[in-house]
């Protein structure tokens, strides 16, 4: 504007700083009153047209001011031309006006917030995997098999055409192979391996080039090799449960039972064998596949079946690493390419067993499957476009069969119907019956009385994961939640009111069970490295150590009616384990040496606590006996079918019956064949 003008000529004129922006506001008029002189007189040689300029600029009368800004303009760029030529002649220099003072400090934070608060929101969808895509989003799925009865561990050929598997259709569990596309199928073993089938290992893949099929041998723990297309099975890996063989089929990868089970690298031909890992005793790792690159070996590590989770180590040796934790029932890690692993695990709120998937560089797990089907098994393919999984419709419900003087088979046993779709881990009340039970989702704390059903305890709120145990009164209810990775005591009335944790700091293992006055609780639990038995006041309190279980596996404490010990079992490994006791002193209580199979309930008392109901035996082959804790003897109770599996059961107050579930997996085998991605 005018006034700008003026002040800048002034300036140039004088050689002084009249205005400067950001001063105390100064009006031209108030400047030039300040000046002992007028402009004129100040600098005689001041050429005329400048004063002439700043005058007019200054005039009081608007009609004697530029009419426009545009006049002045043209004005100034007259006197510019010349400015150099008078203020040599007068002998002033003229200082220009120093630029507006400008606060660069504030865009600078201003970007420095936007980049920070660009710099949080991208981590935190890094943390939480935002860009993560689905490897079966947009896969085609088609049923390979469709029979009656369960398929297990399907795997399929590094060139997509053929699929092993292990099915019961013929009666016992047998491998078969059968090629993708032609509807046809072999029997591989024939009924000649009845220990073939163990559903927390992996009993059968494909060897060298295809053009063999390996099995397992349960009995003597060794892998044979049988042609793909039918012949005689040979021995092949003495000492060997698994076997994998690397992308290039230059070497192979394999476990022994020893305890820790300590994996080895051989050649292909099972020569020149060394040990890249071994975990502490009580410990498995199973499950063993290589990265497509040979680099690292990839395997399941923890305690069987529903404390595991995927590791890896280099195949050249060095440390082993873990990956997920699910602490769950996790299998089959698979690699679709160098960085995407698939595998089988536990769904968080414990429905069942889904497909889950991560960037192994990332590690952050994500489900893969959709829906209530239970994920068996998966398998890849060499090229990593096609998978092999085995999904299981499971029928799992309760049966009972008498407590009699002689020996009983199938046909006394007799169906316990209920509502639920799915009903196991039975406990007896003094007049009604708590089961785990589901219409479909996680396990959830059920009760049956009179008839008639109730839920206790929903599995939305928290899977179920073991028996629950009552009261010697009656009165109230403990059991074991599962929730956001940690298993939890709770206690509540029989009724379902009053629901409360207790001993917040134990990660529990197994059934609880009651001791006979109903002060006590005693549990197994995980402590890191230990797996310690506790008896835990059920009035509030620290729980007492009674074992520590610093070198062996502890499970399932079982207090005698009598209140003199409490039973549990111990095991290093093995597929059975040790029956101990122990006072509540922490004195060992003397036993006859009885072993019974690792997963599940495997004893209970009867009411005059002499006597135990044992289920000998393991997988599918089990059966019921009674052992007297005096003398060590056995009595057979039952001969029951195999090729069901038991996992718990309990005895009624008046001991003349055995209440049991069955579990069935009705699973068949599926093709996923993947998009491009």
């Amino acid at each position: 504007d005018q006034f700008s003008f003026g002040s800048m000529l002034y300036e140039m004129a004088t050689g002084r700083r009249a205005f400067q922006r950001g001063s105390a506001p100064q009006t031209m008029a108030a400047i030039i009153q300040d000046e002992p002189e007028p402009i004129a007189a100040a600098n005689p040689k001041v050429p005329a047209p400048l004063r002439w300029t700043v005058q007019r600029c200054l005039a009081k009368e608007p009609r004697n001011r530029y009419a426009s800004t545009e006049d002045l303009a043209r004005e100034l760029t007259t006197i510019r031309d010349n400015l150099s030529e008078a203020t040599s002649a007068i002998g002033v220099t003229a200082e220009p006006v120093p630029a507006p003072t400008r606060r660069w400090w504030i865009p600078a934070l201003i970007a420095a917030g936007i980049l920070l608060a660009l710099g949080i929101v991208g981590w935190r969808l890094r943390q939480r995997d935002y860009f993560w895509k689905n490897p079966l989003a947009g896969a085609r799925y088609s049923r390979f098999t469709d029979w009656e009865g369960s398929e297990l561990d399907a795997e399929i050929s590094s060139d997509g055409k053929f699929v092993a598997f292990l099915s019961d259709r013929d009666g016992p569990f047998d491998a078969w192979v059968g090629q993708v596309g032609s509807g046809e199928f072999l029997n591989l073993s024939k009924g000649g391996y009845p220990d073939i089938a163990n559903p927390i290992l992996h009993n059968v893949g494909f060897a060298d080039d295809g053009a063999h099929v390996w099995f397992r041998v349960g009995k003597a723990q060794d892998a044979w090799l049988v042609p793909t297309i039918g012949g005689a099975p040979r021995p092949f890996l003495p000492n060997a449960v698994e076997a994998a063989w690397s992308p290039d089929r230059t070497r192979i990868v394999y476990y022994t039972p020893d305890p820790g089970d300590p994996i080895f690298i051989a050649d292909r031909n099972g020569a020149n064998a060394r040990q890249i890992c071994i975990a502490k005793p009580g410990v498995h790792e199973h499950y063993v596949t290589w990265s497509p690159d040979s680099r690292f070996v990839y395997f399941v590590r923890g305690i069987p079946p529903d404390e595991m989770d995927v590791w890896r180590i280099p195949s050249a040796g060095g440390f082993a690493e873990r990956l997920t934790h699910h602490n769950s029932r996790v299998a089959y890690p698979s690699l679709l390419d160098e960085r995407t692993l698939i595998y089988t695990a536990t769904r968080e709120d414990g429905s069942g067993s889904g497909l889950y998937a991560m960037d192994v560089e990332r590690r952050i797990a994500h489900p893969a499957s959709a829906g209530l089907e239970e994920y068996v098994s998966v398998a890849g393919g060499a090229d990593g476009r096609r998978l092999a999984a085995t999904v299981a419709n499971p029928v799992r419900d309760l049966w009972t069969v008498p407590i009699t003087d002689h020996v009983v088979d199938e046909s006394s046993v007799r169906h316990f119907k209920l509502p639920t779709l799915r009903a196991a881990a039975p406990r007896f009340g003094p007049d009604y019956v708590l089961y785990l039970g589901s219409k479909g989702a996680a396990d959830g704390l059920w009760k049956l009385k009179n008839g008639s059903e109730g839920e206790l305890w929903k599995g939305s709120d928290g899977a179920v994961p073991y028996a629950p145990a009552v009261s010697p009164d009656g009165t109230r209810i403990c059991f074991v939640v599962r929730s956001e990775g940690r298993a939890r005591l709770y206690l509540m009335a029989a009724d379902g009111t009053n629901t409360h944790r207790v001993a917040e700091s134990l990660e529990v293992r197994g059934a609880p069970s009651w001791s006979p006055e109903g002060k006590w609780i005693a549990v197994a639990a995980s402590e890191g490295q230990a797996n310690p038995l506790f008896k835990v006041p059920v009035d509030g309190g620290t729980p007492v150590r009674l074992v520590d279980g610093l070198n062996s596996v502890i499970s399932n404490p079982v207090w005698s009616p009598d209140g003199r010990f409490i039973l549990y079992s111990e095991g290093e490994g093995s597929a059975t384990v040790l029956l101990q006791g122990v006072t509540p002193d922490r004195r060992p209580f003397p036993l006859p040496e009885v072993r019974v199979g690792n997963m599940g309930d495997r004893y209970r008392f009867l009411p005059d606590g002499k006597s135990l109901v044992v289920s000998l035996g393991v997988l599918w082959s089990q059966d019921f006996s009674l052992l007297d804790l005096a003398t060590g003897q056995q009595r057979q109770l039952t001969t029951l079918d195999r090729q069901v599996i038991m996992r718990s059961f309990d005895v009624s107050p008046d001991g003349k019956q055995i209440l049991f579930d069955r579990y069935r997996q009705n699973s068949d085998v599926v093709l996923i064949d993947l998009p491009p991605r």
